[in-house]
């Protein structure tokens, strides 16, 4: 199994495709095209209210790090609210979305974290966690193409992650691992501090 733990260097900042924010890309399987990926894992903040941007074919989960709630207008859908206290919301990218921010602090932005997936080829799943004393298992995708992602948001000490094979590794808040060529049912995550806020991903290819 190969795994990296990746921190900010290791990070790219690139406008939204309708200029209106700033995109932190955390990974990405690039190809050739308007949008120019298969599937990409990310976060940004959101300051102001405004649309989204469009996304055609593309299955999108959007979850809050930190920062206040976010109000969404999704087309043919009830308005819904996110919070860090919510699940990660799932949505078409081909979808007219609007936000309106409620910020915490004036001034400071909320940060969220988003994971987009070509429908045609590649699926995901996205959930949020806030690690205490107790172990939490992260169950790993089977296949040998699949990829699973760890972001620490928030957490003094960060996270630990121990392998079945008896290594372990930890993520700092504010960075990330990636496994690839999982070749292990499970991994055990434990907050290093009294808690850890961690979000966690897995991208697989459809197959048939």
């Amino acid at each position: 199994m190969k795994v990296q733990v990746l921190g900010p260097a290791d990070f790219q900042k690139m406008p939204w495709k309708n200029g209106l924010g700033v995109t932190t890309e955390l990974a990405v399987a690039r190809r050739p095209g308007e949008d120019g990926f298969d599937w990409r894992i990310s976060t940004a903040t959101v300051a102001t209210a405004g649309p989204f941007s469009v996304f055609a074919g593309i299955d999108r989960s959007l979850a809050i790090v930190r920062g206040g709630s976010l109000t969404l207008n999704v087309e043919g859908r009830d308005d819904v609210t996110l919070t860090t206290q919510t699940s990660p919301y799932a949505f078409g990218g081909e979808l007219a979305v609007s936000s309106m921010p409620t910020l915490e602090t004036a001034g400071v932005p909320i940060d969220d974290f988003n994971v987009m997936t070509r429908r045609s080829e590649w699926q995901h799943t996205l959930v949020q966690h806030r690690l205490t004393g107790d172990v939490v298992t992260w169950a790993l995708p089977a296949q040998a193409d699949s990829v699973a992602f760890l972001y620490c948001a928030e957490g003094e000490g960060g996270v630990s992650v121990a392998f079945a094979n008896g290594e372990a590794v930890n993520v700092p808040a504010g960075h990330a691992l990636r496994l690839d060529q999982i070749d292990a049912p499970a991994c055990q995550l434990r907050a290093e501090g009294p808690s850890s806020d961690v979000f966690l991903t897995c991208v697989t290819r459809l197959h048939g």
